[in-house]
């Protein structure tokens, strides 16, 4: 490893750390910590998405609409991966 980053102390303990860590379990760590960073949502983001689906919910899930819950029976529409009868 003969990258240079510039780091904080703190992550340049870890570091060091990581260097007695043998390569199947530096890339499950590098793994964990990319999953981490990516599923990761900030605290507005997660409220504004749960308000926004708690009101697709309330104005979809209606007596009016409800005979579309079976749209695939009700306009012939086989499942995924289903096979076509002749």
């Amino acid at each position: 490893m003969g990258i240079l980053v510039e780091t904080t102390p703190r992550v340049a303990k870890i570091l060091v750390g990581t260097r007695r860590l043998v390569p199947v379990e530096r890339l499950m760590l590098a793994r964990l910590l990319l999953d981490s960073v990516l599923s990761g949502k900030p605290d507005d983001e997660a409220d504004w998405e749960g308000l926004s689906l708690a009101a697709f919910q309330r104005d979809w899930d209606n007596v009016e609409d409800a005979v579309y819950d079976n749209w695939r029976e009700l306009y012939g529409v086989p499942a995924q991966g289903a096979v076509l009868q002749a």
